[in-house]
């Protein structure tokens, strides 16, 4: 591989790159702040009060991504709130350790969530975007942005920074001194509260917790000054965002989840390299190491061991199908679709399934049914005429289009007769024609004469299986052709026309 191919990117990935970048120059330095005030899960208790906003937004009737503004307000101002509680429920003493607050404010936050997106047309579609955010589908006009955001964020803490690490990094000192810590902890989470508002919604809730906590964590095995942990942890989610960005793309992994196992693999590198270094006997060391890394083999290999041993395909696509999920149902109907050499086994169960609860397994079946060309499930299609479901009856109507004969056109035309629903009246005398019925053409002249809106659909049907001289407009013409030619029309199975004999 040459130093081209190891380094390129496509356009496409260049801007999640760039993201990824801006997240680790703010989420760095907050991280370290966040380790030294021991309040690690801020950051998912801040992203999940975003996330409420946003969600409150929605059901008060803002659209995602249409009211990008006022929904990214909402999450702004409940992220705002998050900051009051948090920096008003700060205990002197740690009587009741901060962490505790944040566990509680997150656990209620994120079940308050869910009953507000029961009540959304959005649901569980919501609550899996804010946890993996939309990285790859990031562009530049939201990284500049958030950069922008990140910037006047830093240039706010470098212009206050005294106040910031002082309470961060020595608080009983600061509150000695007569610093206001209340105040300045409400800015403090309120500048994060910026922060995560737009990380969130780039990255999701995971990723961003792991940009704020692992580098840092990383950083303070492996050195004590502030700044040389900055720049360890600058440097590290640089390559680690890279690496986990180029590998998304080269493998089609979700980058999100990729960059996040990076992240723990480096920590655990991390790890080993303070374990070794600080050891004083080294080979007592890398001894323990050794044993440490077979138990991890062991019990890698003793899950694979004892893995279950896999069904045939076959077998497991026929247990799904009697699943009472629905929705494995319908991927059994597709996977069996695979095996049309073996359907002997499996027909019969497939026709039971045009009589399924739901209704997109009937469908499923019939479209199965009509792959496979199963004669025997004909009538069972007729009988779908009568589903409550207009798409599976259009699915059925189709397939008998596909699959009927001159009988089952006849059951078509006479059930036309007791369908008060124009459009199936006019559907089922189509597909009758298009089987070779002549009888459809009388009633499709009398949907044409009434002049509905369904008239211009017999008429196109009429128009493509008649070879006669009508005109949309003259109903009575086609009428009398009808009259003088209903006894001796020729069907043409080849061209699917009408002609007198």
């Amino acid at each position: 591989m040459t130093f081209e191919q190891l380094f390129y990117l496509p356009s496409t990935m260049i801007w999640p790159l760039a993201a990824c970048l801006v997240l680790t120059g703010i989420h760095v330095y907050l991280g370290v702040h966040v380790i030294a005030r021991k309040v690690v899960f801020v950051d998912l208790a801040l992203a999940q009060i975003a996330a409420l906003g946003t969600v409150v937004g929605v059901l008060l009737g803002y659209e995602v991504g249409k009211d990008t503004n006022a929904l990214y307000l909402y999450s702004l101002a409940f992220t705002i709130f998050g900051a009051f509680i948090f920096s008003a429920t700060r205990m002197k003493g740690e009587k009741v350790p901060h962490e505790a607050i944040i566990g509680i404010v997150y656990a209620v936050t994120f079940a308050a969530t869910i009953l507000v997106l029961s009540k959304s047309a959005l649901g569980p579609q919501e609550l899996d975007h804010i946890i993996k955010g939309e990285l790859l589908w990031v562009q530049n006009p939201t990284v500049i942005k958030t950069a922008i955001i990140y910037s006047l964020v830093g240039l706010f803490h470098f212009a206050f920074r005294k106040h910031f690490m002082a309470i961060s990094f020595d608080p009983v000192k600061a509150d000695q001194s007569g610093t206001n810590v209340r105040f300045w902890d409400f800015l403090f989470y309120t500048s994060f509260g910026f922060v995560i508002t737009s990380s969130v919604a780039i990255a999701g809730v995971f990723l961003v917790f792991s940009y704020l906590v692992i580098p840092s964590v990383a950083a303070m095995l492996v050195a004590d000054k502030l700044s040389t942990r900055l720049a360890y942890g600058w440097i590290g989610s640089s390559i680690i965002s890279f690496i986990g960005v180029k590998l998304s793309w080269n493998t089609g992994l979700p980058t999100s989840p990729l960059i996040v196992v990076l992240f723990a693999i480096a920590l655990i590198g991390t790890g080993i390299y303070r374990y070794l270094r600080l050891a004083p006997r080294k080979v007592i060391a890398l001894r323990n190491l050794v044993g440490s890394f077979a138990v991890v083999a062991l019990f890698i290999g003793g899950l694979f061991f004892f893995r279950r041993a896999e069904e045939a395909p076959l077998a497991r696509a026929l247990k799904m199908l009697d699943s009472n999920i629905g929705t494995d149902r319908e991927s059994a109907l597709i996977d069996l679709g695979s095996f049309p050499e073996q359907k002997s086994e499996w027909v019969g169960k497939v026709i039971d399934r045009l009589h399924d609860p739901e209704a997109e397994v009937r469908k499923s079946a019939i479209q199965l049914l009509t792959k496979l060309r199963e004669p025997s499930a004909l009538q069972e299609f007729v009988k779908l005429l009568d589903d409550p479901s207009d798409d599976v009856q259009g699915a059925a109507i189709a397939s008998i289009d596909t699959m009927g004969n001159s009988t089952t056109a006849a059951l078509l035309i006479q059930k036309s007769i007791s369908v008060d629903d124009p459009e199936l009246k006019t559907s089922l005398l189509r597909t009758a024609l298009d089987l070779g019925d002549a009888e459809a053409i009388p009633p499709l002249i009398s949907i044409l004469k009434d002049g509905g809106i369904f008239a211009g659909d017999a008429f196109d049907a009429l128009h493509s299986h008649l070879k006669a001289d009508i005109e949309k407009g003259d109903p009575g013409r086609l009428s009398r052709w009808w009259d003088a030619n209903k006894g001796r029309l020729r069907w043409d199975g080849s061209t699917k026309t009408f002609s007198p004999t």
